[in-house]
């Protein structure tokens, strides 16, 4: 054994003034752990309604986009808004948010009308998204031609076998849409590339943005002020969220603190809610009041009366 390798290896400890986890976790425990764990409740019972009612649907494609995909991920973001608050992390749990509240969208859009044919166009999309890129695998495919001119050089080089799995995966995606259902969808996707572009799945359907998905189920007002506010978390567009100027200083903010706690914890919840309630109507009417008592007896209480609280966050001078 070399001398090297007996060495003790020490971390690098954080920089508490911007990043204190056991101020953080303290406090949470102290105070927030009663909100913690409704998120938590309300997660394990999505768990249950996926296989619930996936066992009541025609298990179609409709019923496996709905339920199987986008259930699934509303569940899976509330799952992860759930781990980041229990560690302080309201800022970065926006993100969850934000993809919740895509999902439950996508969700009411879908239900609303000519379900099967908007899960059509949401399947073919993501098979040309997985052809495209199994396709530049293949040298001298146009795919291929286009992101080695955007790799340059040095790029990834794939092995025979990734060569010939990529292979096989794109006959078999080309096999599936030449099927009469899906070749319309995927002549019209063809249609409305913008150049070398893919189109969002729901473009070719009439909407040609999220924020018109939203206006078409009337839920604009949420899109306005939540979506839009976790968006500039996601593009990193708004400079208060990180630093402070005033008096000829630059103030940081901290990495884990809980304001916003209460905003992302009430939004999340709120559209897990009703996206729990919109998968009922669909696929299991008769539970509808059962929820409605489960919701009055078991998550009411804590979910209306959230803790009045001021959390004084500490900016750091650099």
């Amino acid at each position: 054994m070399d001398e090297a390798s007996m060495l003790i290896r020490v971390g690098e400890s954080e920089y508490k003034p911007l990043l204190d986890r056991g101020r953080v976790l303290a406090d949470i425990q102290q105070h927030l752990g009663p909100w913690i764990n409704l998120i938590r409740d309300v997660t394990n019972y999505g768990t249950n309604l996926i296989p619930r009612c996936f066992s009541s649907s025609d298990r179609n494609l409709k019923d496996v986009v709905v339920i199987g995909i986008l259930l699934r991920q509303v569940v899976a973001m509330l799952d992860g808004v759930e781990i980041l608050l229990s560690q302080g992390a309201a800022y970065a749990a926006q993100l969850q948010m934000r993809a919740l509240f895509e999902a439950y969208i996508y969700i009411e859009w879908m239900l609303e009308s000519d379900t099967e044919t908007k899960a059509s166009y949401y399947y073919v999309h993501n098979l040309r998204r997985k052809r495209l890129w199994a396709s530049r695998t293949q040298p001298e495919t146009p795919e291929w031609q286009d992101f080695a001119a955007i790799m340059g050089e040095p790029r990834v080089q794939a092995t025979d076998q990734a060569r010939e799995s990529a292979k096989s995966q794109v006959q078999e995606i080309d096999r599936v849409l030449s099927q009469p259902k899906f070749a319309p969808i995927n002549e019209d996707f063809e249609k409305h590339r913008n150049g070398k572009r893919q189109v969002a799945w729901y473009v070719p359907l009439g909407q040609r943005s999220f924020a018109a998905l939203t206006r078409a189920v009337h839920k604009e007002s949420l899109y306005a002020i939540f979506y839009s506010l976790a968006s500039e978390v996601m593009h990193t567009s708004s400079y208060d969220l990180h630093v402070r100027f005033g008096d000829d200083k630059v103030t940081f903010q901290p990495i884990r603190y809980l304001e916003g706690f209460e905003k992302v914890f009430r939004f999340s919840v709120s559209i897990a809610l009703l996206t729990y309630m919109r998968i009922l109507k669909e696929y299991r009417a008769g539970e509808l009041p059962v929820f409605g008592r489960k919701y009055k007896d078991q998550w009411q209480k804590e979910f209306m009366n959230f803790l009045d609280i001021k959390y004084k966050t500490e900016a750091t001078e650099i």
